[in-house]
């Protein structure tokens, strides 16, 4: 049995909201530094029962592309209490705050 703590992984929160629909949905996931973005989305959309590709995702502001998806966590800069903001897309999203289109995806308006 593994001491408390130990070979847990980060705790990564994902925030997810659905169309005019209150309050967002919260989950954690554990993943290792060695993982993906993709297994980051992967075990969110286990935890809050919404497909995958049916996610969108910022961090920083910016969309998690698929893109990102092969990238891992080391890679990112992405630790332990760190979160991503997102839209469940199997309703239409209500962004806020607003976003614009860029040539990487969408990002947050300052």
């Amino acid at each position: 049995m593994a001491a408390y703590g130990e070979n847990l992984g980060n705790q990564i929160f994902v925030t997810l909201r659905r169309g005019e629909e209150w309050p967002p949905r919260t989950c954690d996931v554990r993943v290792r530094y060695e993982q993906t973005v993709g297994d980051v989305k992967a075990a969110a959309a286990a935890a809050l029962s919404v497909p995958a590709d049916k996610m969108q995702l910022f961090w920083h502001g910016k969309e998690l592309t698929p893109g990102y998806d092969s990238r891992t966590l080391l890679d990112m800069n992405l630790h332990t209490g760190f979160a991503l903001q997102g839209y469940d897309l199997t309703a239409a999203p209500k962004y806020w705050p607003p976003v614009k289109m860029t040539s990487e995806g969408l990002q947050v308006q300052d």
